[in-house]
């Protein structure tokens, strides 16, 4: 008679009943699972049992050879054979690895073991043994976990069959099923190895890898073999063979974030070649037949042009590349043409499958006034929102700053200004997280001690899933320290800077520069002040005509306006003075040739005159373009003619001394940099044979200057002179073509045209602005001079990156510096003090945001930092104490994840739970969890979130709690890698402590201090939070061991 038996438990005790009165007997089995605690369970009884034959029915989970599942790859699936959920909650008092041990040695003697072909062949369970007893339904071999809610049980079906000849007929399917090769093959190999994985001694090293694969295995990209060998054509393209193996994963990452998230920033640091990724990503989507539009600055549209076009210097002239260019500045335009010749009135912005947006931190700012729209406005309502869904790719080295808005604004590109994009992928509000990031940074630069590490463990979960979801940040220390230099060569030696300081004037006699600073701040500057001037009668009529509204608001009105302008020009006048005399002449006759026409226009007009005022000066960086009337009758005139005339002498005094100093060829500046050439190039040149020589110098002025007499100096000595500028036709003393890639291809033919040139037809010294102190690989030089010291350091460090790249063929690079002869304290009060002047007006007057930084407005920053590069040459990354993108990402263990991975693939096999031993100072051991209740995810701040790291030593005390994971991370890779044996002596010692791992209680109750660490971390949080808006539920109020998940732990002894 059949009987229904609807309990697991149930099951097995009428299993265990059976066998306890059976010898010899032979059971056959076909199951999805066998646990380990049914084994344990039931391993008393089997022993007495004379074969066992076990069909496993769905073992998909468990790959099998080195061949491992393109499944298996993207996540692991937590329930295989020998685990479920009542198995978890085991595993946390340690038992697990005894059991595995036992169940290994008993199926390796009494165990045949087969398993189903394909899943669907066989779906049902059932157990014989002998010919008279037999079961049959769906219950698996398991112990079900009895879950809390309502007291309710998992219900199973299962048909207890005693007769005979029903068994019988059973019996007979069975061995139809185990002796036909259609059905089953052989998995008795593949199960104990298996098995063999949970209770095995592993190396400390593989035990780190193994959890950084729990922790980040989900954001590991394809390997590049896999993604050439799907994509053919586009592996043979000249970009693509031209990379590096660095740069072809991150054109691998890039491409994957764009398909899944729609849009990826890279933000690699100066010299990694993002131009190059770009360009791989761009010719991938083209081979796609997509279109593709690439917005660029207009001082990188050349650069960008170059490589689409049948050009000498293009290198990737055979992949014909035809992606669309525009400037940043022509999204501010509706009519004319685009430099690249496109009718801007006739674009279809809504037409391009890909945008590639250079330096795409300029779109930081948003306006979403209809009545204004701003480049960035134009960017998403137009390009992004409109037509065929845009995927963006980003590039950008700016690090990001203390406020995450910039990169909120960059992320709207992507996500097409939907907070919720990523909410299936665990982020259910994008502006929710940066808030709550920001929130943590700005506690964190309030603490006066502060360091990154207390940040970076603050910081929330969901913020570094966002920024891996969708960034690409790798320094150079990085690619160096994981990728080394066999493949990709290494970064040229950086030689101490050297600083020069010398005096204007050579005899020291004029133009002393704190002097002549002094004279400066003489000047009124009237004339680019008339409302100064304005007669109070007439003051409210010219403050209501120029003020500038918006609404009922006033923005600002025209006198502040003025004010301001005047600090602008006496700003400038100070750094032409440290840039060169001739830039200071050049500055000083613009001002009074203004001066002497205002001057000649108020003395010989007596009627009602309208004066056209203008704001606009000619001299770059001012940006200035303002015209507006005043009725000269309304001007206090003698007052202001008094004030013009008194610059008018002050002016000319000071040229007097600026001609007799150029024209008696008394310009210290000046010799000491030819001498410094004629050195370098004749004497002591860095590396053999190479007089290439950058010079870096803030204005246009400066840069003719140096080129009229350097280009005549060098020609002595049989060596070619170039001149690049923002404005103004290119120059050389080579006879080539004028063009501006082609000087820069003649400077350095080995990085632009990837072929040498004859030397005598080589340009040697290129002297430019920053027009091109970004995006241009000029590595061919091995010295780059600052003639002036600019505001920002981090330009300084943007100009060294033109020659400071990897894969230099020089060995070593030297960057050269001209400051003034004054100690730099002293220098930097100077500058600091005309600063000041700016910062006392209300900026808001310029009607755009504040245009210094604020780390340039910190005197103290600025003072270090210039201290610094006067005495080592350093990364962005390491030139302040901001944040960057490549600080809050987990780059350096991903990619030494994935290099271990790719060698050791058995990683992605091994389930669970397993532990190494190791030693170390602090004895203890260092578990990490994964909480399990998705449902009663806390308000926790942990980075790693689900997964916790806790360091518990021996005494019991938390070492590193859970709220240091980084540190404890960083612990765990100190104490492991590079030990890739067991520790023989130390496995000894912890079998012979835990009886070979029976006896686990003494590490069983640290884990279980850990867990509670955890709760009352969070509790402790909860308690912080309580005023928050919102309140603060602690959730973890009623948590226990069993809603965490043991995935490894190390034992420190």
């Amino acid at each position: 008679m059949a009987e229904v038996i609807n309990s697991n438990d149930v099951l097995i005790q009428r299993i265990k009943t059976i066998l306890k009165n059976k010898k010899n007997s032979t059971i056959n089995i076909v199951n999805d699972k066998l646990t380990l605690s049914v084994f344990s369970e039931l391993q008393f009884d089997m022993e007495k049992v004379k074969e066992i034959n076990l069909v496993l029915r769905d073992s998909t989970y468990i790959p099998t050879g080195k061949e491992i599942s393109r499944e298996f790859e993207i996540g692991r699936i937590a329930d295989n054979i020998f685990f479920n959920s009542y198995e978890i909650v085991e595993k946390n008092k340690l038992g697990h690895l005894s059991k595995a041990r036992s169940m290994y040695n008993f199926i390796e003697k009494h165990v045949n073991v087969k398993r189903i072909k394909k899943k669907e062949l066989l779906k049902s369970n059932f157990i014989l043994i002998d010919e008279d007893y037999g079961v049959f339904g769906d219950s698996s071999l398991e112990i079900i976990r009895k879950t809390r809610k309502n007291g309710i049980v998992p219900m199973n079906f299962n048909i207890e069959i005693t007769d005979s000849k029903q068994v019988k007929e059973l019996k007979r399917s069975f061995e139809l099923i185990w002796n036909n090769k259609g059905y089953t093959e052989d998995f008795k190999k593949q199960l104990l190895e298996n098995l063999n994985f949970i209770y095995k001694e592993y190396d400390p090293e593989f035990l780190y890898f193994f959890t950084l694969y729990e922790l980040f295995g989900d954001q590991l990209d394809s390997d590049i073999e896999r993604f050439e060998s799907d994509h053919i054509g586009f592996k043979d393209t000249e970009i693509w063979k031209s990379l590096f193996r660095f740069q072809k994963d991150a054109v691998v990452s890039a491409i994957r974030k764009i398909e899944k998230y729609n849009g990826c920033i890279i933000a690699d640091s100066v010299g990694l070649g993002k131009t190059f990724e770009a360009l791989a990503i761009i010719k991938y989507y083209e081979l796609r037949q997509h279109r593709v539009l690439v917005l660029t600055p207009a001082k990188l549209y050349d650069n960008w042009d170059s490589f689409r076009n049948s050009y000498i210097d293009n290198r990737f002239a055979r992949d014909r590349f035809a992606f669309d260019i525009l400037c940043h500045s022509d999204l501010s335009r509706r009519f004319g043409r685009s430099r690249s010749g496109l009718d801007l009135s006739r674009i279809n912005w809504g037409n391009y499958d890909l945008l590639v947006i250079d330096e795409s931190h300029n779109f930081r700012n948003r306006n979403d006034n209809p009545e204004r729209l701003s480049r960035y406005g134009r960017l998403i309502n137009e390009i992004i929102k409109k037509g065929v869904r845009t995927k963006v790719l980003m590039l950008t080295a700016t690090p990001v700053n203390n406020s995450l808005n910039d990169l909120k604004n960059q992320l709207s590109t992507i996500t097409i200004d939907n907070d919720e994009a990523f909410k299936e992928d665990g982020i259910s509000s994008i502006e929710g997280v940066l808030k709550k990031a920001q929130k943590v940074i700005n506690d964190w630069i309030k603490e006066p001690n502060r360091n990154k590490k207390d940040l970076l463990d603050n910081l929330p979960s969901e913020f570094f899933k966002l920024l891996e979801m969708v960034t690409i940040s790798r320094s150079r220390k990085h690619i160096t320290m994981y990728y080394g230099n066999d493949e990709i060569g290494s970064f040229p030696e950086k030689l101490p800077p050297k600083t020069y300081k010398p005096e204007i004037d050579s005899k020291g006699e004029l133009l002393k520069f704190y002097d002549t600073d002094e004279k400066l701040d003489m000047l009124t500057l009237a004339v680019y002040q008339p409302m100064k001037y304005i007669r109070p009668e007439y003051k409210q009529y010219y403050v209501e005509k120029f003020q500038t509204v918006r609404g009922d608001r006033v923005l600002f009105n025209h006198e502040e306006r003025e004010y301001f302008v005047s600090v602008l020009h006496r700003f400038n006048l100070f750094k032409r003075l440290e840039s060169s005399v001739y830039a200071f002449r050049e500055t000083l006759q613009r001002l009074l040739q203004r001066i002497d026409r205002y001057i000649e226009l108020f003395e010989k007009s007596s009627e009602d005159l309208e004066v056209e005022f203008e704001e606009s000066d000619d001299d770059e960086e001012l940006l200035l373009d303002y015209k507006y009337e005043i009725n000269v009758n309304h001007l206090m005139k003698g007052i202001y003619l008094a004030d013009l005339y008194h610059d008018k002498g002050k002016i000319e005094e000071l040229l007097k001394s600026v001609d007799i100093v150029l024209q008696e060829q008394r310009d210290e500046k000046l010799k000491t940099l030819l001498n410094f050439l004629e050195e370098k190039i004749t004497k002591t040149p860095y590396n053999p044979g190479n007089k290439k020589v950058l010079i870096f110098t803030a204005f246009a002025d400066t840069a003719y200057y140096l080129y009229d007499t350097i280009a005549q100096e060098m020609k002595k000595h049989r060596i070619h002179t170039a001149l690049v500028t923002g404005t103004g036709e290119p120059k050389t003393t080579l006879n080539i073509s004028k063009e501006f890639n082609t000087i820069l291809s003649y400077f350095s033919p080995n990085s632009k045209l990837g072929r040498k040139l004859p030397e005598n037809e080589q340009i040697d010294i290129l002297i430019a602005t920053d027009c091109i102190s970004e995006g241009q690989n000029l590595q061919d030089a091995d010295c780059v001079v600052n003639y002036d010291i600019q505001w920002n350091p981090v330009i300084l460090i943007q100009r060294f990156g033109r020659i400071d790249r990897i894969g230099s063929k020089n060995e070593r690079i030297a960057m050269i510096n001209f400051f003034p002869n004054l100690e730099l304290n002293e220098y930097l009060q100077l500058e600091y003090r005309v600063k000041q002047k700016m910062l006392a007006v209300n900026l808001t007057a310029t009607g755009e945001d504040d245009i210094l930084n604020p780390d340039l407005n910190d005197f103290d920053f600025r003072k270090k930092q210039l201290e610094r590069l006067q005495n080592e040459i350093v990364d962005i990354d390491e030139l302040s104490d901001n944040i960057s993108i490549t600080d809050l990402n987990m780059n350096d263990y991903l990619y030494e994840l994935s290099m271990y991975v790719r060698s050791h693939p058995e990683i992605k096999k091994v389930p669970r739970g397993i532990y190494s031993v190791v030693k170390g100072e602090k004895p203890g051991c260092i578990f990490c969890f994964r909480h399990l209740e998705d449902n009663t995810k806390p308000e926790s701040n942990s980075s790693l979130y689900p997964y916790y790291l806790i360091y518990v030593t021996h005494d019991g005390e938390i070492y590193f709690g859970s709220g240091s994971s980084r540190e404890t991370l960083m612990q765990f890779r100190k104490l492991s890698y590079g030990k890739n044996k067991p520790n023989t002596e130390l496995i000894d010692l912890f079998n012979q402590q835990t009886k070979n791992a029976t006896d686990m209680s003494f590490y069983s109750n640290l884990l279980n201090k850990a867990i509670d660490s955890i709760k009352g971390e969070e509790e402790r949080k909860a308690e912080t939070s309580i005023f928050d808006f919102g309140g603060y539920e602690n959730e973890f109020a009623h948590t226990s061991a069993d809603d965490f998940e043991l995935v490894s732990f190390l034992v420190v002894m």
